[in-house]
């Protein structure tokens, strides 16, 4: 055996060391050769998923949103494609013209130069938006720069061809293609379709890279068009008259609703103040609010159609049954309630209590039928609830519960009083009670038709319940006609048709305080034509400024209007039977301008037109006139004058003092150093004046001063009339 040298060891223990690191080193490779071929071909499908999900990112694309059309077809808020401008840094600051590049698109979008290079030079961003949904004529300017680093994109833009028209019920959308307010928010789902995602590259860094999506994961669907109830010829004529009355009288609010009486669908729907939904960022959220289904009022006389409706059906009274009107109606406690009129109407019958809204017979015929029937109507007709008209905010309004109602609940919410309605809750209520009693689910939807033009759905009209029969139904609308043709709604009447319809003037409440001897809501409710009832109509006036606040004087002279232009255009013959017609002929003349005459120089001209004229005010100048002049009238028909007060040497302007806090007896004597008249209401401290602190008014004006706690006693003052 040969003799081991230090040499051979040497080398036999590196060749073991060669071998060891061999065999790691096989070992390693098959461990990585095993891995990857685990990686490749056995998870291969869910690293590559992971790969690409690094990649791209999601990015939400919206479709089409469908449109919303009148009853005709005509459109009301359409989706436009339009083009989304962004710059990817990068690539801008690249190209080595970022100055340049800035300077030109900042000329054609009209955007600060300075302000546009800084943002689309920050590198710091994949991604920065120039300018979303740009108009066309800008957007091909840009576009045929071909400027690097500047893309686009195409997206959905909102528009509504009529501007203003029925804006508060249709809302509007914002940047994100979400409905916010009206028919835009209540079928926001329907309308917006069903989102498109797409896969956009994006940097290490993650932010999104610029070129076109790789690819779409789900299947766009349009949205749905709809096609409404309300008709764009009707809500003009409502739109236009409601725009004469507002001007006039410069009210806080305004509206106008219009229903079909045989189906509950509502065929305009007028609003002031209103905003163009094109721009809605420009005005106050007051101003987009649909206040005809959101907000609730106290109706006053026109919620004696209720009343009147339930003690007939009931047969608690009859239309010759007679009633007194001596004075103001007393309740135990000294609280009395007094009639809109100084003085008393006397002994008259139900008929002609209808006819001259007197608030003793509705008082007396209340508690004729008791609070157990009262409820039952109140109900039926649909207080206290909402009434499931498409679209969204409608409000419940407010009713009194009936275990809390005493005597004198009873009485004031027989005139229209304490029960708190909306106005879409009045008219539907008014609609049933001259459809024959049938109480009609309200709509503003009509079809529903899918992108591709097939119709989805018809909306068919929907019965709540009958809460009166047909025969009472005709005793109410022959006593509404009555109203027009012989009571205190004569302003409403239209020559040539047979119309009915009851007025209204509601004190508003003031909170904490009681109601206002300064504010009212006017208000008139007609139907047309009485004997065949096509159209329901509800006109309301909120706190009207000027001389007068009737409802008769305000509103009946709106709903004249409208209904003539309505009827004609929806040719519901006009019936001239002798008997139903006060013209001797149906020849329209052009009413003259009255402003600025003397009473009795108006007097001569309408007598010289065959026109009729109702003087407001105990003036002797006209300052204003409703219908205005230029419009059509027939001979026979009538315009509201408003007379201006004899001109007296100016009063003296006082600033009211501040009363907050003070007891009765320091407003006493605060009013001895004042040429004021302080009326105080309740007892403790004041916690309300009117005018306000500070505010100037006439010597010798009056001053409204609540107090703390209400009295115990007194005159409940009813100012409210027709």
């Amino acid at each position: 055996m040969a003799e081991w040298t230090r040499e051979n060891i040497a080398e036999n223990t590196v060749s073991r060391r060669i071998m060891f690191i061999l065999l790691v080193a096989s070992v390693v490779f098959a461990a990585l050769f095993f891995r990857l071929a685990w990686i490749q071909l056995i998870n291969g499908e869910t690293y590559r998923t992971l790969a690409e999900q690094s990649r791209y990112v999601p990015r939400p694309v919206a479709p089409r949103r469908g449109g919303i059309y009148d009853a005709q077809g005509q459109p009301l808020a359409i989706s436009v494609t339009t083009a989304s401008f962004f710059a990817t840094p990068r690539e801008v600051v690249d190209s080595g013209q970022a100055k340049e590049i800035a300077d030109q698109v900042a000329a054609a979008l009209e955007l600060d130069s300075e302000t546009l290079l800084e943002r689309i030079t920050d590198t710091k961003r994949g991604f920065v938006y120039i300018k979303r949904q740009v108009p066309d004529g800008p957007a091909a300017a840009v576009k045929s720069l071909g400027l690097k680093g500047i893309h686009w994109e195409e997206e959905s833009e909102r528009v509504y061809p009529k501007g203003t028209l029925l804006a508060n019920s249709l809302g509007f959308v914002g940047l994100d293609n979400t409905g916010l307010g009206g028919l835009e928010s209540s079928f926001n789902s329907l309308l917006a379709g069903q989102t498109v995602a797409v896969l956009a590259e994006q940097d290490k860094n993650g932010q999104r890279s610029a070129g076109v999506a790789q690819r779409t994961t789900t299947a766009p669907v349009d949205g749905v068009d709809l096609i409404l109830t309300i008709d764009e010829v009707i809500q003009y004529i409502c739109e236009r008259e409601l725009g004469k009355v507002t001007e006039l009288y410069s009210p806080e609010k305004a509206g106008i609703l219009i229903m079909e009486p045989q189906t509950g669908r509502v065929l305009g729907m007028a609003e002031y103040p209103t905003f163009d939904p094109n721009n809605f960022g420009q005005y106050d959220e007051q101003n987009r609010r649909n206040f005809l289904i959101s907000d609730v009022y106290e109706p006053g006389s026109t919620f004696k159609t209720v009343v009147m409706a339930g003690a007939l059906e009931e047969g608690v009274t009859s239309l010759n049954q007679e009633y007194g009107c001596d004075g103001p109606v007393r309740f135990p406690g000294g609280m009395m309630v007094r009639c809109w009129r100084a003085v008393p109407h006397g002994r008259q019958t139900f008929m002609e209590g209808i006819q001259n809204s007197c608030n003793p017979v509705f008082i007396a015929v209340g508690q004729e039928m008791g609070k157990e029937l009262f409820y039952k109507y109140l109900h039926g007709f649909g207080f206290g609830q909402k009434t499931g008209i498409d679209l969204a905010g409608e409000a419940d309004g407010l009713v009194l519960p009936q275990n809390k109602c005493q005597d004198l609940d009873l009485a004031t919410m027989s005139i229209g009083q304490t029960t708190a309605v909306t106005p879409i809750q009045l008219l539907t209520a008014f609609g049933a009670i001259c459809n024959g009693g049938r109480l009609m689910k309200p709509q503003v939807i009509k079809e529903i038709w899918d992108a591709q033009g097939n119709l989805l759905e018809t909306v068919e009209p929907e019965m709540t319940r009958q809460v009166i029969s047909q025969t009472t139904s005709d005793l109410v609308l022959r006593a509404l006609e009555t109203v027009v043709s012989q009571g205190i709604g004569k302003t409403a009447f239209v020559e040539g048709y047979r119309v009915g319809g009851k007025t209204g003037t509601a004190q508003k409440v003031v909170p904490g305080v009681g109601y206002s001897e300064q504010e009212f809501v006017a208000s008139f409710m007609g139907v047309a034509p009485v004997n065949d009832p096509q159209i329901v109509c509800l006109i309301v006036v909120d706190y009207p400024k000027g001389d007068t606040h009737g409802g008769s004087a305000i509103c009946g002279p709106v709903f004249q209007a409208v209904a003539k232009d309505v009827m004609s255009y929806l040719e519901i013959p006009a019936q001239v039977a002798p008997a139903l017609v006060k013209a001797t002929s149906l020849e329209e003349v052009t009413l003259l301008d009255y402003v600025g005459l003397t009473t009795a120089a108006a007097n001569s001209q309408a007598a010289a037109q065959g026109i009729e004229i109702t003087l407001v005010g105990d003036g002797e100048e006209i300052y204003a006139q409703l219908p205005l002049a230029g419009d059509q009238m027939l001979r026979g028909g009538t315009v509201v004058l408003h007379t201006r007060l004899p001109k007296v040497p100016a009063a003296p302007q006082i600033a009211v003092p501040e009363l907050t806090g003070k007891t009765a007896a320091e407003v006493a004597k605060i009013a001895a150093a004042y040429d004021l008249h302080f009326d105080l209401a309740g007892q403790g401290v004041v916690m309300y004046q009117q005018p306000s602190p500070g505010s100037m008014a006439d010597a010798g004006s009056r001053v409204f001063v609540g107090l703390e706690k209400p009295l115990e006693a007194g005159v409940l003052e009813d100012l409210a009339g027709p």
